[in-house]
C-alpha cells in the first residue's frame, strides 16, 4: 500500500464516556496489548490514544472495523466499564476523522489543562509510534493545521509548555545533524583564523 493510499484509506473510533469519573478506559499497559491485538487482526497500522476523556482508536484500511474494534474494545474493559455508558462515533473516510479530530482539538483549546494533558499525550504518541508510515503523518497534519490557526487566533492555552514539550519531542534528522556539524566546523574554523 503506497502512502497516499495509506493515509486516505484513514478511519478511527471514537469512544466517550459519559461518566461523571473521568478515567482512562484502559490502563496504558492493556491499551499496548489492545493495539498490538488490533493491528495484527487488521493486518494493518493501529494506534490508540487512551486519555481520561475517552478513547480514539484510528487504522488505516479499505475495511471498515469499526464493529469489530468496538466489541473489542467492551471485551478488553468488560469487567472495569458500564458499557451503558460509552458513546461510539465512527469516522469511515478521511475527512471524517479529520472533522472529528479538529473538533475535538478545537473544543480541548477552550479547557486549558485538558489540551494540555491532550497535546503532550500526542506528542508522546509520535515518539513512541516514529514507524508509522501513514497514521502519525496524517494526525501530525491534522494536529498541525488546528494548532496553526489556533496561533493565528492567540488561543493556544499553555503555550510555552507545549512548545517546550514539542521541541523535546523533536529529533533531529540525519541531514539536520550533518548541516550543524558543517556550521560547527566553519565557525570553528573561521574563528581560528
Amino acid at each position: 500500500m503506497d502512502k497516499n493510499q495509506g493515509i486516505k484509506n484513514i478511519k478511527s473510533v471514537n469512544i466517550r464516556s459519559t461518566d461523571i469519573k473521568r478515567r482512562l478506559l484502559m490502563s496504558s499497559s492493556t491499551v499496548l496489548v489492545f493495539e498490538t491485538f488490533l493491528s495484527e487482526s487488521i493486518r494493518n497500522e493501529v494506534l490508540v490514544i487512551n486519555t481520561n476523556i475517552g478513547m480514539e482508536v484510528y487504522y488505516s484500511s479499505e475495511n471498515d472495523y469499526s464493529l469489530f474494534i468496538k466489541e473489542s474494545m467492551l471485551l478488553y474493559t468488560l469487567t472495569q466499564i458500564n458499557r451503558d455508558k460509552l458513546k461510539f462515533r465512527n469516522n469511515l473516510t478521511k475527512e471524517e476523522v479529520y472533522q472529528s479530530f479538529c473538533e475535538a482539538l478545537i473544543t480541548f483549546s477552550y479547557y486549558p489543562q485538558i489540551f494540555l494533558a491532550y497535546t503532550k499525550k500526542f506528542i508522546h504518541i509520535q515518539k513512541t509510534h516514529q514507524s508509522s508510515r501513514f497514521l502519525i503523518p496524517a494526525l501530525n497534519g491534522f494536529f498541525e493545521e488546528v494548532f496553526k490557526e489556533l496561533d493565528k487566533t492567540g488561543k493556544i492555552p499553555h503555550y510555552e509548555k507545549i512548545k517546550r514539550a514539542k521541541s523535546k519531542g523533536h529529533k533531529p534528522s540525519k541531514s539536520e545533524i550533518a548541516i550543524k556539524k558543517l556550521i560547527s566546523e566553519v565557525l570553528l574554523k573561521k574563528h581560528s583564523n
